[in-house]
């Protein structure tokens, strides 16, 4: 058995051997390289950014945007509509002073950029669609749905009768 462990450990010993002659270091060893040259290292601080985007950027403006990504030195920003966009450069050198607080120059950000969000990104409440209230003629409207009968499809039959609704309570308003 003894001969058996120092074989081993001879085997060890040429591995080793081996490991420095051809300067093969443990994967653990590797990451920051391996991170650094695929230019992930600055995607690293957009976890803690994104998380923390409500106190970084203030309540209101982290309710219509969220930090996307970082291109080199610049931080791309996803922003809910064009009007958000323009409001988020009003306020870009106070946003950018505030994000490099936040990174503590782990990253510099010498500059900020928006696009408009994905639709899949987007989470908007939904709400029900509720008309305004009619100020037509019951009459007329009857007369108007009896005309409308001789659509077949109901879907469409009804969607023609909210138009002329409508459209026949805006004429009698003008």
């Amino acid at each position: 058995m003894m001969h058996r462990a120092k074989k081993k450990s001879g085997l060890d010993n040429q591995v080793m051997a081996y490991a420095k002659k051809k300067k093969i270091r443990q994967l653990g060893e590797n990451m920051g390289d391996i991170v650094g040259r695929q230019l992930w290292g600055n995607q690293l601080y957009l976890f803690p950014l994104v998380r923390q985007w409500p106190e970084v950027a203030g309540r209101e403006i982290a309710r219509h945007s969220m930090p996307a990504y970082f291109r080199r030195d610049v931080l791309w920003v996803y922003v809910q509509s064009s009007v958000w966009m323009q409001q988020m450069q009003l306020i870009k050198l106070e946003l950018l002073g505030k994000v490099n607080r936040f990174l503590q120059g782990s990253q510099q950000i010498n500059d900020l950029r928006w696009m408009v969000q994905p639709a899949d990104l987007i989470d908007i409440e939904q709400e029900e669609f509720v008309f305004p209230p009619t100020n037509v003629d019951p009459a007329a409207e009857r007369e108007f749905r009896v005309m409308a009968e001789n659509i077949a499809d109901p879907v469409i039959r009804e969607s023609l009768c909210n138009l002329w609704l409508r459209l026949s309570t805006k004429n009698n308003i003008a």
